[in-house]
């Protein structure tokens, strides 16, 4: 937007002359290309006015005598100008003086001030890089822990491993133990019922045989009832022998039972020694590890603190840099 104003309006009014054109309101407007009359008025007539007072006081004809008194007061004027002139230039030039003395040695204070915080800097760097060089040192050595703790987990979660596959094979080995004494139990129970049948079948057939002889005895002479009677003891016989056929062999399946039961017990005590021994392998790794870890977060803490160090080294270096 153009905005029009008492400047541009003086402008327009002073071009118009120059051209030999009069500055009326219409012609500074064309000037102008717009605006308002109620505005270009009044600032053109307050021109118009200046320029008449201007031409009133260059139409003035000022008598000789004062014209060569204004000269002569221009002269004394002059005069005075110069003496204040020379007396401020003095004074100016002193108080130069002092100052250019303040700036020099405000100037060799910051050059002290320059060459403390330089040595500083170099006091800085060298503490950096001694600082830099024991980082580097902990960084090695926490990577050697690193290892090493890796190491020491990968060997305790071999143990581990090894511990459990023997507690698993002596868990197979007694759910074995604990079959075959089952068998044995089984096989004990069958035989002791087998020679309880064996020894009521026998019994059953001597109380027979007893019962056929003594028929036969009633209904025979001496003789039979002998051979009878030999009969008798016989089939006594071969019953006392069934009866120790059944003993021995319920002591053998007893002390097959004895020693199954036994190497249960033994399986067992291995499988418990080595529960315990995994408890404790356990236990040595969880505190390895956790004194592993401690470390670790001391290292950190170390490391750490390493670093705001650093960082509040460096911030005034970066505070010189910006600068």
């Amino acid at each position: 937007m153009n905005v029009i104003t008492e400047e541009k309006i003086i402008e327009a009014a002073e071009r118009l002359i120059a051209e030999g054109k009069n500055p009326t309101q219409v012609t500074v407007r064309e000037a102008l290309g717009g605006g308002s009359f109620a505005t270009i008025g009044p600032a053109l007539k307050r021109w118009k006015d200046g320029q008449k007072e201007d031409h009133a006081l260059a139409e003035i004809r000022v008598p000789e005598a004062v014209t060569e008194r204004l000269v002569q007061l221009q002269g004394a004027v002059w005069q005075v100008a110069v003496d204040e002139a020379e007396r401020r230039l003095v004074a100016e030039r002193e108080a130069l003086k002092v100052a250019q003395d303040a700036a020099a040695a405000e100037v060799a204070e910051q050059l002290e001030i320059v060459a403390m915080l330089e040595a500083e800097a170099a006091e800085q760097a060298q503490r950096i890089s001694n600082l830099e060089e024991n980082e580097n040192g902990l960084s090695v050595h926490i990577h050697n822990l690193s290892t090493e703790l890796a190491t020491a987990k990968q060997e305790h979660k071999a143990a581990a491993h090894a511990a459990l596959d023997e507690i698993a094979a002596a868990a197979i080995r007694t759910d074995a133990a604990v079959e075959r004494a089952q068998r044995a139990e089984t096989l004990h129970d069958t035989a002791q019922a087998q020679a309880r049948t064996d020894l009521a079948d026998l019994k059953k057939e001597h109380k027979t045989d007893m019962a056929t002889l003594k028929q036969e005895m009633k209904a025979t002479a001496n003789e039979e009832v002998k051979q009878a009677d030999i009969r008798a003891q016989e089939q006594a016989r071969r019953a006392d022998q069934a009866e120790q056929r059944e003993t021995a062999t319920a002591e053998r399946l007893q002390g097959q039972i004895d020693e199954l039961k036994k190497e249960v017990a033994e399986v067992r005590q291995e499988v418990k020694a080595a529960r315990l021994a995994t408890a404790g392998e356990a236990d040595k790794w969880r505190e390895t590890v956790a004194l592993e870890h401690k470390r670790n977060a001391e290292l950190q803490s170390e490391r750490d603190a390493l670093a705001e160090r650093l960082a509040a080294l460096e911030a005034p270096k970066e505070e010189r840099k910006n600068g």
